[in-house]
């Protein structure tokens, strides 16, 4: 008998994570709180592997080719180092709402249903149970085998149920970000590149095939509001952006960066979140996938990781037929864990020299890159040539007798 499934959040990590588990054999319906597709954040580095995992799941998406990401100094405009991808095949730098839309295209091949304007208000779960319920505020009930939370590091399904007491973060960081019309301007980088400053990095990079348009991202430590209203309206004061943006990047030595500033009509702008490390990943029959189980900062491969989550959920489930979703979730989690904690790491260490830092400061990191990225190098290979369709998973005696 055929296993169904209720997934919480129709962003990348839930319409992925459908594909993952209909090619396995499992009826999927898909919950999304928005009325109509949505996704935040900008533009993404999809890398070679993350490539090969959309493929795997028949996901076709059009973005600039990036065979490597290079790095400069806004200070005295030289290239730092770079961070290749060449060996592994090309990367491809898209928008977030083009990947989603991606995704939902493939969706509807396959006859995926996603409903719209669906608030999760709570679940049931009894233990003694085959089944588990999502309640939502229209007052529709929906029962199914399990239900996967996909939505987000402000999950509503880890904070009414799997874990209530895991909130996320304020990282300390905040990125505005728009896109404008390239044509004309000559850019100092090939495809994608990381500015690095003393007062936090500007990443400029085409993002469609003819590279025609241009991503910029700017990456600054801003002092935490102290709740979603004082958020908002400070998003919601362009002008009071477009001052904080230009103070730190303005007059850079990369002579396109004021160009391209001065292009921007309007700076989208959102505080970023992260989860603590570790945590509950399932409780029952409910299980968190991609930012609701690990919000990281972002670090070039979330999105990727989100990918992973779903395609090796899917794996670990067509492994263990007869064993209990419980169980089931259990070997999934266990064989998880050590990529997303090393991830997770390096993911803070990362966003921690993203902050404003001082001039000596500065110069010694811009000594040191070549250095670092050569220390580095051989974590970065491993990494964009993992595969998660070839983890192993270890089933031990303990789980075959979980049925």
């Amino acid at each position: 008998m055929s296993k169904s499934c209720v997934i919480i959040g129709g962003g990348i990590a839930g319409i992925s994570a459908a594909l993952a588990l209909t090619k396995v054999g499992v009826q999927c319906t898909v919950y999304e709180l928005r009325a109509a597709p949505s996704t935040i954040g900008g533009s993404i580095n999809l890398t070679p592997n993350a490539l090969r995992l959309l493929e795997f799941l028949e996901v076709e998406v059009q973005g600039c080719r990036v065979d490597s990401i290079e790095i400069f100094s806004l200070h005295t405009g030289k290239l730092l180092g770079e961070l290749p991808f060449r060996k592994f095949g090309p990367g491809l730098r898209v928008l977030r709402e083009e990947l989603l839309r991606s995704l939902l295209r493939a969706a509807d091949k396959k006859g995926i249903k996603v409903v719209y304007d669906s608030k999760l208000a709570a679940v049931k779960d009894g233990s003694e149970n085959t089944t588990v319920t999502a309640v939502f505020a229209n007052g529709e009930e929906v029962q199914s085998n399990f239900i996967l939370g996909c939505d987000g590091v402000h999950s509503a399904v880890r904070g009414q149920y799997v874990e209530p007491i895991r909130r996320p973060e304020y990282t300390g960081v905040v990125v505005a970000y728009s896109v404008i019309d390239g044509s004309g301007i000559k850019t100092h980088f090939r495809s994608t590149a990381l500015n690095s400053g003393r007062f936090g990095s500007l990443l400029t990079s085409y993002f469609d095939p003819d590279r025609t348009k241009i991503y910029v991202g700017a990456v600054m430590e801003i002092k935490e509001e102290n709740d979603k209203q004082g958020w908002r309206v400070r998003g919601n004061d362009s002008q009071k952006t477009m001052d904080e943006i230009e103070r730190r990047y303005k007059n850079s030595a990369l002579p396109c960066v004021d160009e391209l500033i001065k292009g921007v009509e309007d700076f989208v702008f959102y505080p970023v979140y992260k989860l603590s490390p570790g945590g509950i990943w399932s409780r029952g029959r409910v299980l968190l996938l991609g930012d609701a189980a690990h919000g990281m900062p972002p670090q070039g491969e979330s999105t990727g990781l989100a990918i992973e989550d779903a395609v090796l959920f899917a794996r670990v489930l067509e492994c263990t037929p007869q064993t209990s979703v419980e169980a089931t979730f259990q070997l999934y989690e266990k064989t998880r864990r050590p990529r997303i904690d090393t991830a997770y790491k390096e993911a803070v260490a990362r966003w921690e020299n993203i902050k404003d830092r001082s001039w000596f400061f500065q110069k010694v990191i811009e000594w040191m890159m070549w250095v670092y990225l050569w220390h580095k190098m051989a974590d970065f290979e491993a990494s964009m040539s993992y595969d998660v369709r070839k983890e192993e998973i270890v089933i031990e005696p303990e789980f075959e007798q979980l049925s």
